[in-house]
């Protein structure tokens, strides 16, 4: 019964990261409601991504122990938590477009 509890709960509070990380870190205002749609997306992208691995370890544990011996572990970390990094910043690229495409010109500001 916990162990459901805590697979809830990870997507929302992956969700709440997400959206902290995409409305307070960037240089500029961005209003919320305009990350929310990314946010949601990512976070059930990045839980998506869990689940794949969970399938796809037996192969891929397999593959990387033939290649890389002991490091394997240290390999597979390395290779996912790339992946995982590249759905955070292609979301954060496609929440400032969405922010830029709806912000008027800067010589059209009154």
């Amino acid at each position: 019964m916990n162990m459901l509890f805590f697979k809830m709960a990870a997507v929302p509070i992956s969700i709440l990261a997400l959206f902290f990380i995409y409305w307070l870190l960037p240089n500029r205002k961005i209003k919320p409601v305009k990350v929310v749609p990314v946010v949601i997306l990512v976070g059930l992208t990045l839980e998506a991504l869990k689940y794949l691995m969970l399938l796809a370890w037996p192969l891929v544990r397999d593959k990387l122990a033939r290649e890389y011996g002991v490091f394997h572990n240290s390999v597979t970390i390395l290779l996912w938590s790339f992946m995982a990094a590249m759905i955070v910043l292609a979301g954060g690229e496609w929440a400032a477009r969405r922010e830029a495409r709806f912000e008027p010109p800067p010589d059209q500001v009154s």
